[in-house]
């Protein structure tokens, strides 16, 4: 059993998970508030065993390709927003 879900999040949720904050985007947000549908467990980026792209090695920290997809149609796990665009690999620890 896996103890952790596979996340895919708008770039207003992943802003507000790097800073805290992300300026204007409750403002008009479609999906309400970001980050609303997740718990404090959350985390950015995907385990290495949800990689796609072969990566091996556990001391790179950044953001690979596999973890960005730069245009989707589906919703953000995140807030729930309908809106078109980046989305960005998260993990909710369960």
């Amino acid at each position: 059993m896996r103890d952790y879900r596979a996340l895919w999040v708008c770039v207003d949720c992943a802003m507000h998970h790097y800073n805290g904050e992300c300026g204007g985007c409750h403002e008009g947000h479609e999906g309400g508030v970001p980050m609303a549908f997740l718990t404090p467990h959350a985390a950015m980026g995907h385990p290495q065993e949800e990689h796609e792209c072969g990566r091996e090695n556990d001391t790179y920290f950044g953001e690979c390709d596999c973890e960005t997809i730069t245009f989707s149609t589906r919703s953000c796990d995140g807030c729930g927003s309908d809106y078109h665009g980046e989305r960005h690999a998260m993990t909710e620890w369960i």
